[in-house]
């Protein structure tokens, strides 16, 4: 009996663990079958879609216009079954073209994220409400030029509108006064004229190309002071703590600033101004922005490239005022004289209309920068409208240069700018009969060193 115990009992302990293990696999096949059906059945129904191009980067712009310009250009083309679908700063925008289901994702998470997808390709059109950076263009240095023409396209203009609570008596800021604040030199309305409160600076995230903006334009292109303003997540915290903290000041996109207590800010030798349409679309207030779309100069993409050709036209720019940011069709501006004028651009003032284009120059080098080659082709084109309703228009180029220590060089140097433009004009568009103006260094928009090469050499255009 005992050996008959000894023999049997391993067989006991065997089969035990055999059913144990067979009792253990079934449920786990069963369980990884379900899992692998459950991923199937949770997978985004635009998988199957065909991606037409993808968009990554400012929400400044994806927030509503790049859906709005997706969606228009989806018309344009003959779509039907326009949909958008929106997850948080993700949008999915899905139509049937030509019989087949197609979607164009945007992603909106800030003007970093874009050139960041741009190198890693997972972006086909990189959206930014800033320039691109130096270390961006070494880091996209692989693919091209991504600070040439085919590569960087102006598609509006936006203005950071400084607000306070509808409460302050402050109406009005110098650049320096908001850089005193944001590098908490200022701490107090009191020291300001405002009331004894202490200042709530509110300042975007680092990811923002809206805080980059501001951030250059206040502190230059040197790295900011660290800063004492509480980080926001957004222009709506932004525009809601304004709205209700009697201490607050922020900045916010010009679309996005209806109902708030805007400031007047001075820069340069210019007047104070509280932004309007007419003085951002000359670039003439300070805090005043571009909005850009970068794609891969390297790589030919035929839908892309339709698109941006739709943005850039008078449907698309259409689409950007309607959003409420600033297209850039050009329109005459009738603006006050400055007393303090040469004669001559003072008569100008008066007896003329300024177009809302303004000529300027890569970097403060002699070359018209990537939004003034296609302002030339704007300008054609409103010339050639006037031309036909029977309008017959003089053109006056008036060049400013940036200051210099002799008055001559500047007179020269602002000289040969407007000759810079004509010649252009001449050349490739065939606009020969305009005059030109020189009036060296007056009215110098900001007083930077680091910015007055590029803000303050600039051709104005003007019609009469």
């Amino acid at each position: 009996m005992a050996c008959n115990s000894i023999l049997t009992s391993p067989t006991r302990a065997k089969l035990p663990r055999a059913t144990a293990f067979r009792q253990w696999l079934l449920p786990l096949l069963l369980l990884v079958t379900a899992s692998t059906a459950l991923s199937a059945s949770a997978q985004s129904p635009y998988d199957e879609q065909r991606v037409l191009f993808r968009m990554t980067g400012s929400n400044t712009i994806g927030a509503e216009l790049a859906p709005l310009l997706v969606k228009s250009y989806l018309q344009q083309k003959g779509a039907s079954a326009i949909e958008q679908r929106t997850e948080g700063e993700k949008h999915w925008i899905s139509a049937r073209l030509e019989g087949e289901s197609v979607v164009v994702p945007i992603i909106a998470l800030g003007s970093s994220t874009g050139f960041k997808a741009l190198d890693q390709g997972t972006a086909d059109i990189g959206m930014a409400s800033r320039k691109i950076k130096a270390k961006e263009l070494q880091a996209l240095s692989r693919f091209g030029d991504f600070a040439g023409p085919q590569a960087e396209h102006v598609i509006g203009l936006d203005a950071l509108v400084v607000a306070v609570h509808h409460s302050n008596p402050v109406s009005r800021l110098s650049i320096a006064q908001l850089g005193d604040i944001y590098s908490g030199k200022i701490r107090n309305w009191r020291e300001l004229g405002g009331p004894d409160l202490p200042i709530r600076p509110l300042h975007r995230d680092t990811e923002s190309g809206t805080r980059a903006t501001f951030d250059q334009e206040v502190f230059g292109n040197g790295k900011p002071p660290r800063s004492v303003a509480r980080e926001v997540s957004g222009n709506a915290e932004t525009r809601q703590r304004v709205l209700q903290e009697a201490g607050a000041i922020g900045y916010l996109p010009f679309a996005d600033a209806g109902g708030v207590h805007k400031i007047a800010v001075k820069a340069g030798e210019l007047a104070p101004i509280v932004p309007d349409r007419g003085i951002v679309a000359t670039e003439d207030f300070p805090l005043t922005r571009r909005l850009y779309l970068y794609k891969n100069p390297g790589r030919i993409d035929a839908e892309v490239d339709a698109f941006i050709r739709f943005v850039e036209s008078h449907a698309g720019q259409n689409e950007v005022e309607q959003v409420g940011f600033i297209n850039l069709i050009p329109k005459p501006l009738q603006l006050a004289p400055y007393s303090n004028a040469p004669e001559n651009y003072r008569k100008l003032m008066e007896n003329g209309a300024r177009l809302s284009i303004s000529f300027r120059f890569a970097d403060g080098s002699t070359e018209l920068d990537n939004r003034a080659l296609r302002d030339l082709h704007r300008l054609q084109d409103f010339m050639q409208e006037q031309e036909a309703a029977n309008r017959q228009l003089s053109v006056t180029l008036v060049g400013f240069s940036d200051r210099k220590s002799n008055s001559n060089i500047s007179d020269l140097i602002s000289r040969f700018r407007a000759l810079k433009v004509q010649g252009a004009l001449l050349r490739d568009h065939k606009l020969g009969d305009s005059r030109i103006m020189a009036v060296g260094a007056f009215a110098p928009l900001t007083g930077d060193r680091d910015l007055g090469p590029v803000k303050n050499s600039r051709v104005e255009v003007w019609i009469n």
